[in-house]
């Protein structure tokens, strides 16, 4: 049988991980050996390897109860195997989230559960599943198919508990009714807050996560999907069903928790409007009319969620995995799952490796870049250098004396140059102190603070609502504010560089720009979030205390975070956005120093002209050869791993030039 799209896709992006690794350990070498390497830099490439090795591609699907998602999952990526491997029956759905992997470092199939009175510990849910203890282990047998499918029936599993108990679970909202009223004394809640299923597939020992999401109710109750696990997937499957259309309960799913990520991700959203068998008409000759209405059903999902018709696909989950247990390929490509394959495998590879880019961009790539730009630069000056000495034959003592004079000068401004860029510097350190000081830890932890006395002082639901609005508010001026001042920082910076290249004909550009965008809209869907929050019925039937201790898990907590990456990723722009220019002015001292080094060897002894043109000519190929092998990791690290089933191999390397 040939391999699936996500075989195929996974074995490309894993080579191309190898590669990379690759490239990370041969810039490390030359940076040891050209004596480029701090302390910073070591982070750097230590860090990068760490990500690469703990990488892994997550696609996550989100449905509400009754859309055929569990059944879609068997039906991509384990009908292939000959039965249905994850629990899916009529009127029973995923009751909490479901992490699908190969835990490696384990070694072992299991299935873990994190029970539902884990919500009532006053602990952060990262916390509570790093402790061992917290959860319930279950082995699976992986020669014992009736083993598997009886234990991962307990992912189902519910529990009927009082209204009180649910509140107290921060679960009220499963025990009311669409107005928001108490139906019952007796609420039915989830057993379990969230699974972890461990098995030897082919696709997840190769580093696929799958994650199954519950129905709207539980992405609610746990916020910790919508804004850290769904956002680190690098494909979301929407599930619609054909027989019910855009219900009221889907079009809320999609815009209060996967529309924001869609604005920011598209390219790794795929809607699945399952069920189309429901449309089907057996007879042949109304064929085509069965054709357009599955059409006409594709155009209207896309106009209701806004989104491009490309990314909406008719499917039928259920007779795919047919198709796939009885090896009927006809049933197969009409159930229309390869197209989804396809496209999804696709999609999450390119996500993926954008997402890699970037990260390798603001790492090692910086650094790659940045020794380019020195080494080009010194070849630059040999050049020029290499052009003088040429000159020089057969010049008198008078004209080398005058070279000597030039360059002495040439020297004098180039210290008032450095003069110049600690002026710059300090006076960038000066701009940058506002946005440090609205960034700081201690500001940001006094600005929660203070919310939080006001919450515990107020009488009223209306004041606790105030609260949690008035410091929100102050946490989105937070951002403003340090986004028009970075712009302005930016505009400083590069009127720094635009002085050197005038005064001194530097041609280095600075560092990539820092963009405040990413996390102005972070805490804008966070601002949303805690809208969502503080006006839900949950918070206005909740107690005082319940309501505090939610919103600083659910909301403050990931504020705090997303600062931390603001403020850390602020720092580190401002410390290196002037250090291209200090490496360039350091060579630019070289220069004039091995120029006036020449001159004055060359002004004793004429016979040192030739062997000074000599050892530069030795020089120039040595640079060149660095030159060569920078641009090769470079090429190493873009290498694009989508490109390997066309042209299959090792990327192109750059020959070296003398």
């Amino acid at each position: 049988m040939p391999a699936s799209p996500f075989q195929q896709r996974l074995s490309a992006y894993r080579r191309w991980k190898t590669r990379v690794a690759r490239a990370v350990l041969e810039l490390e070498g030359w940076l040891e050996l050209e004596g480029q390497t701090s302390p910073e830099v070591r982070e750097r490439i230590r860090s990068t390897l760490a990500a690469l090795d703990r990488d892994r591609l997550t696609i996550a699907f989100v449905a509400e109860l009754g859309r055929g998602k569990t059944e879609l999952i068997n039906a991509i990526f384990f009908a292939d195997t000959g039965q249905r491997l994850l629990p899916s029956a009529d009127g029973r759905s995923t009751m909490c989230p479901t992490e699908l992997l190969w835990d490696e470092e384990r070694n072992e199939a299991y299935l873990r559960l994190l029970p539902i009175e884990s919500r009532a510990q006053d602990a952060p849910i990262a916390q509570i599943k790093a402790d061992p203890k917290q959860w319930v282990h279950y082995p699976l047998h992986g020669q014992d198919p009736a083993q598997i499918a009886a234990t991962l029936g307990e992912i189902l599993q519910v529990k009927k508990v009082s209204m009180a108990e649910a509140t107290r679970l921060g679960l009220s909202a499963f025990g009311l009714t669409p107005d928001g009223q108490p139906a019952a004394r007796q609420v039915e809640i989830p057993k379990w807050r969230h699974a972890i299923i461990s098995l030897p597939h082919p696709l997840l020992k190769q580093g696929l996560v799958i994650l199954d999401t519950p129905g709207l109710n539980a992405l609610g109750s746990e916020p910790e999907l919508t804004l850290s696990m769904l956002p680190a997937a690098q494909a979301v499957v929407f599930v619609l069903a054909a027989d019910v259309g855009v219900t009221r309960s889907d079009l809320e799913m999609w815009q209060h928790h996967l529309k924001g990520f869609q604005s920011g991700r598209q390219r790794g959203i795929l809607v699945a409007v399952n069920k189309v068998d429901t449309l089907w008409d057996e007879l042949p000759a109304d064929a085509r009319v069965t054709e357009a209405r599955i059409a006409r059903q594709r155009v209207d999902t896309a106009q209701v969620l806004g989104v491009g018709e490309e990314i909406v696909l008719p499917i039928s989950a259920q007779k795919a995995v047919l198709g796939k247990l009885r090896g009927d390929e006809p049933l197969l490509r009409k159930s229309a799952l390869p197209a989804l394959e396809r496209q999804l495998s696709t999609r999450m590879l390119e996500n993926k490796h954008q997402h890699l880019l970037a990260m390798l961009g603001t790492g090692v790539g910086d650094l790659v870049e940045r020794n380019r730009a020195r080494v080009t630069g010194r070849i630059d000056q040999l050049k020029a250098q290499l052009q003088e000495l040429e000159q020089l034959r057969g010049k008198s003592d008078g004209v080398i004396s005058h070279l000597l004079e030039k360059t002495r000068q040439e020297q004098e401004q180039y210290l008032l140059g450095v003069h110049q860029f600690q002026a710059s510097r300090e006076e960038l350190i000066v701009e940058t102190r506002l946005s440090r000081e609205l960034l700081a830890r201690e500001h940001i932890d006094g600005l929660i603070e203070q919310a939080h006395r006001a919450m515990v002082q107020s009488w009223t639901t209306r004041g606790l609502a105030l609260a949690m609005k008035g410091l929100f508010q102050e946490l989105r001026g937070a951002t403003q504010t340090v986004a028009s001042e970075s712009e302005r920082i930016r505009r400083l910076v590069g009127l720094t560089y635009q002085r050197f290249e005038d005064d001194f004909g530097f041609n280095v550009s600075p560092p990539k720009v820092f963009v405040a965008m990413k996390f102005r809209v972070e805490i804008e869907l966070l601002y949303q979030e805690m809208e969502n929050f503080r006006t839900s019925p949950a918070m206005l039937l909740a107690e005082q205390g319940v309501v505090i201790e939610r919103f600083h898990h659910q909301m403050v907590g990931r504020a705090r975070v997303l600062f931390d990456q603001l403020r850390t990723t602020f720092d580190n722009w401002t410390r290196d956005a002037l250090q291209p220019l200090a490496t360039q002015i350091q060579e630019h001292k070289r220069m004039i120093e091995r120029r006036l080094e020449n001159l004055q060897r060359i002004g004793r002894s004429n016979d040192s002209l030739q062997s000074r043109i000599d050892d530069m000519h030795k020089q120039y190929v040595e640079l060149a050869k660095q030159l060569t092998a920078l641009r090769n990791i470079h090429n190493a690290l873009q290498f694009d791993p989508l490109l390997e089933e066309e042209h299959p191999g090792k990327p192109q390397l750059v020959a070296g030039k003398a």
